[in-house]
């Protein structure tokens, strides 16, 4: 299959068909490997991994429960502070 390198920006591309991609199992967006072996440029799919997930202590909903518009930061206001902040109602 013949290709031609063009410019892109300060770097240069070559663009992969379809096809190829398909025989390879690559899509857009797949990580590679790129090296150079015996004056030939070889580019390998890496092996993706996961992106790991972020194991907190409490849920969003454990977080929220029971906050309501008028209580939701207020246990964060110091007494006095709360008293002018809230107002009377």
């Amino acid at each position: 299959m013949r290709s031609e390198i063009k410019r892109w920006g300060n770097s240069a591309a070559v663009r992969l068909p379809r096809k190829l991609l398909n025989q390879t199992g690559l899509d857009v967006d797949s990580a590679v490997s790129m090296n150079v072996e015996e004056n030939r440029i070889v580019i390998e799919a890496l092996e993706e991994t996961a992106p790991k997930r972020l194991r907190l202590p409490y849920s969003e909903a454990e977080l929220v429960a029971g906050m309501d518009a008028d209580t939701a930061h207020a246990d964060e206001l110091p007494e006095p502070l709360l008293e002018e902040e809230m107002g009377d109602w």
